[in-house]
């Protein structure tokens, strides 16, 4: 019997390994960061930043830009002017208009909820929404809210989050 456990305890490894590696490496997070918003108005003035380094220009990365609000909130999307300063920029170019649907047409929410607060992870299409990563070093991006409601009610969060997709 313990020969017998002695050679399983051996082997355990190693069947290990293999099964990990069956199932791929998941895409690995560069930089997320999240913010709240507050008092969950978001006034005009309050535009976070965030900071992350791009290290590799030829590697592919996803951008995402994460959104929470509560039940209350009263439009089914949202429009965001996400600027950007590239390495080396002394200031933030003059940004693009992001749209975010949160919501159908009957008023249900898209997001994944949990309790009373809802949460989007929205894909962003680089050269469309932000710009490419075209140096190394460090980038930051500004988010402002530009609905027509000011103080914009019931978000509770902001952030950013950037994924390096072809790491092996």
């Amino acid at each position: 019997m313990k020969l017998l456990l002695q050679k399983y305890l051996k082997t355990l490894p190693v069947i290990a390994a293999v099964l990990l590696s069956a199932c791929g490496k998941p895409a690995e997070t560069a930089y997320q960061k999240q913010v709240g918003i507050p008092g969950a108005k978001w006034d005009y003035t309050f535009q976070p930043e965030f900071s992350f380094d791009i290290p590799d220009t030829t590697a592919k990365y996803k951008v995402y830009l994460i959104l929470r609000h509560d039940a209350a909130f009263p439009n089914s999307n949202i429009w965001i002017r996400l600027k950007t300063k590239q390495p080396g920029d002394k200031q933030f170019d003059a940004g693009t208009r992001v749209e975010a649907t949160l919501a159908v047409s009957d008023g249900q929410w898209l997001g994944t909820n949990i309790g009373s607060i809802y949460e989007y992870k929205i894909l962003l299409k680089p050269g469309k929404d932000y710009k490419k990563f075209t140096q190394t070093g460090t980038y930051t991006v500004k988010l402002e809210q530009i609905m027509r409601e000011n103080p914009l009610p019931s978000m509770v969060n902001i952030g950013l989050r950037v994924e390096r997709q072809d790491l092996k």
